[in-house]
């Protein structure tokens, strides 16, 4: 019998008492990465801690989480480094000593490999680039999926001023009394589609949501829906002279973002942002700010589809 089998025959309260089981030791097993960065960590440490041998860790921790043990060890240990690199004057070997490297050449090396740039350079250029905050559990998106709680990744990055050419129109947001989101924004996209030609090399649409001139009340946000015009040959109108009329062009400034990862269908979003807003952003060390909020989607993305995954760009400051 395999492991459907087991599945099928299990009563539902049984299975998901079981998964959230497992859900929570691999909780614990983060909360002891996240509260001894500073150690080495070494994997046999970490397996003892979560009491499964060495291989079940691996294997359940990559399922659920999508990373190795170490290499989310490495990204955060170094992406810790890149932040006091740029929020300290602590020097290079002393921030490398400090999250349990051997020597400023073995961190240095790791650094490199992850960033594309020595620490020094990293500090000097004094962009957040690349980021990757500790995974967390979204216990307001988990009301969405039937009591099962969801492992949420955040980064932080800055990105530089880029054009988007596409469809725009003004819509009332997740705090209106009046949000009309739901269906406005599939049906620009689906416009989009019916009026544009978007080559295949192109590997994602960006939607951008405008809440600069935002009323408190939610309304008069603006929403775009297109591509980044470093693709604009990519994009050709089907009915050159009446679709030219409908595309316009938006300018984004410079900003530095939180990335939050979305997985599963479109309609659970909102649950993903509510965490970012109520229980990640206040704890973060950094602000909220009021810019040109981004949405990321690969190519071929199924918004409906349970395994989707896309990004949301919120625009933030280091507090």
């Amino acid at each position: 019998m395999d492991l459907r089998e087991v599945v099928a025959n299990q009563s539902e309260p049984d299975y998901v008492n079981k998964h959230s089981a497992a859900f929570d030791r691999i909780r614990r097993t983060l909360d002891y990465i996240h509260l001894n960065l500073s150690s080495p960590l070494l994997l046999d440490d970490i397996a003892q801690q979560s009491c499964w041998s060495r291989w079940q860790l691996q294997r359940v921790f990559q399922a659920q989480t999508g990373l190795t043990v170490a290499n989310y060890v490495r990204e955060l240990k170094l992406s810790q480094a890149a932040e006091q690199l740029l929020d300290t004057k602590i020097r290079v070997i002393d921030i490398g000593l400090g999250l349990g490297f051997h020597s400023e050449i073995s961190f240095s090396r790791s650094f490199k490999h992850r960033f594309g740039v020595s620490p020094s350079q990293y500090r000097k250029r004094g962009k957040r680039v690349g980021i990757k905050k500790p995974i967390q559990v979204s216990e307001t998106a988990s009301a969405a999926h039937k009591g099962h709680q969801n492992f949420v990744e955040v980064h932080i990055d800055e990105k530089d001023s880029f054009c988007i050419q596409g469809l725009t129109s003004e819509i009332s947001g997740l705090f209106s009394s009046t949000q009309d989101f739901v269906h406005k924004v599939p049906e620009m996209w689906s416009h989009l589609t019916n009026v544009m030609t978007i080559a295949n090399h192109v590997n994602e649409r960006i939607g951008v949501i405008d809440v600069t001139q935002a009323s408190s009340d939610g309304t008069n946000i603006h929403y775009w829906a297109g591509i980044d015009r470093q693709h604009e040959q990519a994009l050709s109108a089907r009915c050159c002279r009446d679709t030219q009329s409908l595309l316009h062009v938006l300018t984004v400034p410079k900003q530095t973002y939180a990335v939050v990862k979305h997985c599963g269908p479109i309609r659970h979003l909102r649950h993903t942002l509510m965490w970012f807003l109520l229980h990640w952003l206040p704890e973060s060390g950094y602000c909220g700010v009021d810019g040109y909020e981004l949405e990321i989607y690969p190519k071929d993305y199924d918004s409906k589809h349970d395994d989707a995954e896309m990004e949301y760009w919120l625009p933030i400051i280091k507090a």
